[in-house]
């Protein structure tokens, strides 16, 4: 099942979507070392939680797929665009930081995909995603914004990235506390995903990935390829 863009504003216009979007905004914006006049790329649905770039002037582009259609919302100073994900219409290298949120879980081809978002990703330009762990209750919930699409493990993200020449500087088990509406949640989520964290470690909610472009392919990766590769052809021979 995937959702459009009206799924994701009703759950983050609701009190338990407020709560999910400043929580992770909070997480998100601790990894984000922007400075003005930079150009932004916003790929999916990320508005609930990029609030935090209204303090910088920033040149901002939020890109939404076709399936998911273009949100109505009014975004300040802002270029909406429909965009087919295998080929997204920004020249090589004009981002410098670029923010996937209900995006990569959602393409048809995830690998290429990515590969687009690194052409236009300048040199050691800044990926920022937030992925749906597969394991976690908020993927499995047709209620959650989360169940849409594919989810991940950790092992698949750091392969996906891997391949397509993003060097991860760090993965991130965020969001513990359940999909409901109750007081007692909402009071007390910070102690809830602190027990989860040790509890249920594998079952967090989402992934919060930060990776940089690379330029070159891993030298080390590069010769087991070619031994490989090598080894192959005697086996043929």
């Amino acid at each position: 099942m995937y959702l459009d863009f009206i799924n994701y504003q009703n759950f983050y216009n609701s009190s338990i979507g407020n709560l999910l979007g400043r929580h992770i905004e909070l997480k998100l914006k601790k990894y984000c070392h922007l400075s003005n006049n930079q150009n932004v790329g916003c790929f999916g649905y990320p508005l609930p939680y990029l609030n935090f770039l209204k303090n910088y002037d920033l040149s901002l582009s939020y890109c939404y797929s076709m399936k998911m259609g273009v949100s109505d919302e009014n975004i300040f100073k802002t270029h909406k665009i429909l965009i087919d994900e295998n080929k997204i219409p920004f020249q090589d290298s004009v981002f410098d930081h670029i923010f996937l949120i209900h995006y990569l879980e959602n393409a048809y081809n995830a690998k290429l995909s990515l590969r687009e978002i690194w052409r236009t990703l300048a040199p050691e330009g800044k990926l920022y995603l937030i992925i749906p762990n597969k394991k976690s209750p908020w993927h499995l919930s047709y209620k959650s914004p989360f169940s849409s699409g594919n989810g991940f493990s950790k092992k698949q993200i750091s392969n996906l990235l891997n391949d397509s020449f993003f060097e991860i500087e760090s993965i991130e088990r965020l969001v513990y506390f359940p999909n409901n509406d109750f007081f007692f949640i909402k009071k007390h989520k910070d102690l809830i995903d602190k027990i989860g964290s040790f509890i249920f470690k594998y079952f967090n909610g989402v992934y919060l990935c930060i990776a940089k472009k690379k330029i070159y392919a891993n030298i080390a990766n590069r010769t087991q390829f070619e031994k490989r590769f090598i080894k192959n052809i005697v086996k043929k021979t």
